[in-house]
């Protein structure tokens, strides 16, 4: 088989526009795109989109900028939050709505081609799916997300019956769950996704026990949806540059808010005080004294230090709902028969248990030296210990500078926590590895977690893309892991551990890409609508464009 240009994994939010992206720059390139599953659109996929699923944004954020997401009908949304099935029909649009060298992204994809093994043979790319395929390219992106590999635990169990879900197999199981042989599920896991199950079996009439160990980070605190006027949501708060600015960031460069928020005195305090009201605002929405297992459900820390566990109130009634299961703070010790049994000694029969466990940032496909020559998560068994004591001091020195650029996050509150699964990522701007050996040819998509992830999506792709191009300049190796190291530190003071999801910081982090790639990153106008006003899809449109004529070497031959 011919080498390919260009081969993308995943075809989800960040694989589509990847593709979209480079066929825009390179129209007659040969791109293909490798999907493990039946059809495409990553979590929004039709084999992934359950009954109940609701987004966490509104349509006039969530969609790209280069092809707006049209507007759901009212009477099917919530504060401007929609069904799931409205994001699948926006990304098969997408992926139709442009034809490059007579064949749309769609006709690029390769569907039911699980990737199980990838090889650098000299300077190509060697690709092996679990169907027997295999295929060499020039140029790498992988994009399949936080949310391809579940995170099952693994509990002991003798003759159990039960089937055990992740969330990650809602859709392919509701109608086992909806019939009525199910009678009882246990759902264990305090995400976000163990609300949104709560909600889907409530719907099919279930009776629920919620189980949420002691020993993690606890329930997740879903935000109110709604708003102060003149705005429509909560979603538009949290996209203002202003509300970005009282979270301690790195993407920036410090400003006179950001000096004032974070290194005053006075101004710390200000910031304490909003930060607290909105927490207060937040836990009185959701009455958590109403009864005990409401009680259970109560978040061990405040917003400010939410990283993986921010969620927003997207269904009506959510906490009417929640407070109808059995919710317990326990731990799973074993299962056996139609049991479960859980660390306080009680018992829970069950006719099926749904994980709400997460999932695991790693990349399967890719062995262990290689893995750990690109910078990726590896189990810490499979790490170099050398290799940990030269970055753990790199971040060491990094901290410091943390610290002396917040003096506020000096003093960290303990909570609980989770163990770490693997190693820290250490890609440069959470994308590209720093190797011995500069190649520019793989590119990694969607590494981290954002509520405008379809944004942030299309800024990763032009900068992939620019990269791989040799138009995007880069400083020297050792900066380069300086800036890893600092990014480490940061995230290790500003969500007490490796947290990967920023709700606060993304429009910064987008911000810190379109300076790299030497664009505009102030899209609002100036003055008091660049603080005040929010930050939707329609404002980044036109950046590849931008990218394009600042560059002046590439042609778009493609054809509406």
């Amino acid at each position: 088989m011919a080498t390919i240009n260009l081969i993308i994994v995943g075809a989800g939010p960040f694989g589509l526009i990847a593709a979209h992206t480079w066929l825009k720059l390179n129209p007659k390139d040969n791109v293909v795109v490798l999907e493990a599953g039946p059809d495409l659109g990553g979590v929004w996929s039709k084999s992934r989109v359950y009954p109940t699923m609701m987004t966490q944004t509104p349509a006039d954020m969530l969609g790209y900028s280069c092809y707006l997401m049209p507007t759901p009908p009212k009477e099917e949304s919530f504060y401007d939050l929609f069904p799931g099935h409205h994001v699948t029909s926006y990304l098969e649009a997408f992926s139709m709505h442009k034809v490059f060298a007579g064949r749309t992204i769609k006709d690029r994809v390769i569907f039911d081609s699980p990737v199980s093994n990838i090889t650098k043979e000299k300077n190509l790319w060697s690709v092996e799916t679990s169907t027997g395929k295999k295929f060499t390219c020039k140029k790498l992106i992988i994009a399949t997300g936080l949310t391809s590999t579940p995170n099952t635990p693994k509990f002991p169990t003798k003759d159990f019956t039960p089937p055990i879900i992740h969330t990650r197999n809602l859709a392919a199981n509701t109608t086992l769950l909806s019939s009525p042989d199910i009678k009882s599920v246990l759902v264990i896991g305090g995400s976000k996704s163990a609300f949104d199950t709560v909600v889907l079996l409530s719907s099919f009439q279930k009776s629920i026990t919620w189980a949420i160990r002691t020993s993690g980070q606890g329930p997740s605190l879903p935000a109110n949806p709604d708003a102060p006027w003149p705005l429509s949501n909560s979603h538009e708060i949290i996209s203002t540059r202003l509300v970005s600015k009282m979270s301690p960031c790195i993407f920036e460069p410090l400003d006179a808010f950001t000096r004032f928020f974070h290194c005053n005195c006075i101004g710390i305090k200000i910031v304490d005080s909003i930060w607290s009201s909105i927490d207060g605002m937040w836990r009185k929405t959701a009455g958590y004294e109403r009864n005990e297992s409401m009680r259970n459900l109560k978040p061990d820390r405040p917003v400010f230090w939410f990283s993986d566990g921010a969620a927003v109130y997207n269904k009506e009634g959510l906490w009417d709902i929640v407070a109808k299961a059995d919710v317990l703070r326990d731990d799973v010790v074993s299962m056996e028969g139609r049991e479960v049994l859980l660390k306080s000694g009680k018992r829970v029969e069950c006719d099926a248990v749904i994980t709400a466990t997460g999932w695991l940032n790693c990349y399967p496909f890719f062995k262990n030296d290689l893995a750990k020559e690109l910078g990726l998560p590896v189990l810490p068994s499979n790490a170099n210990v050398k290799d940990i004591e030269a970055w753990e001091s790199r971040i060491t020195q990094a901290d410091k500078i943390v610290t002396d650029t917040f003096p506020r996050l000096k003093v960290q509150p303990k909570y609980p926590d989770h163990a770490a699964k693997s190693t820290p990522s250490r890609l440069y701007r959470s994308i590209i590895p720093v190797t011995d050996r500069e190649d520019r040819s793989i590119a990694f998509l969607g590494t981290i977690g954002t509520t405008q992830s379809f944004l942030v999506a299309e800024a990763q792709a032009l900068w992939a893309a620019a990269y791989f191009c040799g138009d995007l300049p880069l400083p020297d190796k050792e900066a380069m892991k300086d800036d890893i190291a600092l990014a480490t530190a940061w995230r290790r003071r500003r969500f007490l551990g490796d947290g990967y999801t920023f709700i606060f910081e993304q429009l910064p982090y987008m911000s810190m890409l379109l300076r790299d790639l030497g664009l505009n990153d102030l899209r609002k106008g100036g003055g008091w609508r660049e603080i005040l006003s929010p930050y939707k899809s329609a404002d980044f449109k036109g950046i590849l464009e931008e990218w394009k004529s600042k560059n002046g070497k590439y042609e778009d031959n493609a054809a509406e």
